[in-house]
């Protein structure tokens, strides 16, 4: 929830360095939790967090409070006196009830890029510590399933590092570069303003995780190939790889989509398993071996016969 009208530019400045930032909070109510409890909680998993996977970015640390009736400003004394008031009382389509005692309230910034998509720093930390807590027995596993579906995004996003497709222009498709505009004032953009163009793809993200996405495809040659060359700014030699599909758009061809379903990761949450290993069906190992049916291994000449299949024999020396 964002929560940066309510704080101080004071407090803002004793969590992050970055101008003019959006800053977010959640809060946790656990199960039957006394304080000593939820302070050893907070205590343990944030003096755990450096050994796990998640790392938080250096622009910001985290405000973590503790709601206590019975401390100074409610335990929110750092906020400030107005803002601990409009916190603890705040409420907001019933998403952020009324604070009470042994909340968790955690605040957040993060840069204000508005072309910049994916999970944020406070949404995977909220991730972490409900999973914890439920390990603990504070909170309750959920067992409903909650469906979002995400459209509307940017057609291309900043490279941030990220190689993209190779391009020049310091940009790369958000999705892939053969993604279609989602109306004529985007193919417009193109021209103009590119990071402003919205492409027509769509994502299905379920109990915040991805399990399927897809896109309406370019159909039309000159458009496919301006992506590349005038707005990527891909190489000669890149945009030569994909001759045969600019070859077959020219050809003629319809306009198309399609959506493609992650069914391991939707597997993985109907059974309430940590990881795709547990439900895929051929699980591979890192040496891309499949311990269940021994493959790869060497066909044997009884094998060969049956496919019509020749081996060399200085092949195998």
């Amino acid at each position: 929830m964002p929560v940066g009208h309510l704080l101080s530019d004071d407090f803002k400045r004793m969590i992050t360095g970055l101008e003019d930032p959006i800053i977010e909070a959640c809060k946790f109510r656990f199960s039957d939790a006394d304080e000593i409890n939820v302070r050893e909680f907070v205590r343990e998993f944030f003096d755990a967090l450096p050994n796990t996977t998640h790392k938080l970015s250096g622009d910001s640390t985290p405000g973590v409070f503790i709601f206590n009736t019975g401390a100074p400003l409610a335990g929110l004394s750092a906020l400030g006196h107005e803002a601990a008031e409009k916190l603890a009382e705040f409420e907001e389509d019933n998403s952020w009830a009324l604070c009470e005692d042994n909340d968790v309230i955690i605040i957040h910034a993060r840069k204000n890029e508005p072309f910049h998509g994916g999970s944020t720093e406070l949404g995977r930390l909220r991730k972490l510590i409900y999973d914890h807590a439920v390990e603990k027995g504070l909170l309750q596993k959920k067992r409903s399933f909650n469906f979002v579906w995400v459209e509307r995004f940017p057609m291309f996003s900043p490279l941030d590092g990220d190689p993209g497709q190779g391009g020049s222009a310091g940009i790369k498709a958000t999705h892939h570069p053969f993604t279609a505009p989602l109306t004529a004032e985007d193919v417009d953009l193109l021209d103009t303003d590119p990071l402003k163009a919205v492409a027509d793809h769509y994502d299905l993200v379920l109990n915040g995780v991805e399990i399927g996405g897809g896109s309406r495809r370019i159909h039309v040659a000159e458009v496919q190939e301006y992506v590349m060359r005038n707005v990527l700014q891909m190489t000669d030699e890149g945009i030569n790889q994909f001759s045969h599909l600019l070859d077959a758009l020219k050809a003629g061809c319809p306009p198309h989509a399609g959506f493609a379903l992650g069914f391991d990761r939707f597997m993985a949450i109907l059974c309430d398993v940590p990881s795709v290993r547990d439900v895929i069906a051929f699980p591979k190992t890192n040496k891309g071996e499949d311990p269940l049916v021994g493959s790869p291994s060497k066909t044997t000449l009884a094998q060969q016969k049956t496919y019509h299949l020749f081996v060399d024999p200085k092949l195998e020396a």
